[in-house]
């Protein structure tokens, strides 16, 4: 997959992307990935960063613009 952004998202942003997209609160994704809450908002943050974004909804929508994560189903 190609990646139209100055800063490409790693393999975990995208695993916690797609996670945020299925509308898993922060802790169950920290749950499901074996990382910690703290860590959880810290990749939000690279994410939101990367997508220049501010909030989840738009990173998800920015997301499906950009075929980084699969549309909605």
């Amino acid at each position: 997959m190609v990646q139209n952004l100055p800063e490409p998202l790693t393999e975990r942003e995208i695993e916690i992307l797609e996670r945020i997209a299925q509308g898993l609160p922060n802790q169950q994704i920290g749950d499901e990935l074996f990382i910690s809450l703290g860590t959880v908002k810290w990749y939000n943050n690279q994410i939101y960063t990367k997508l220049g974004v501010h909030n989840r909804t738009s990173a998800v929508a920015k997301a499906r613009t950009l075929k980084l994560i699969p549309p909605e189903a």
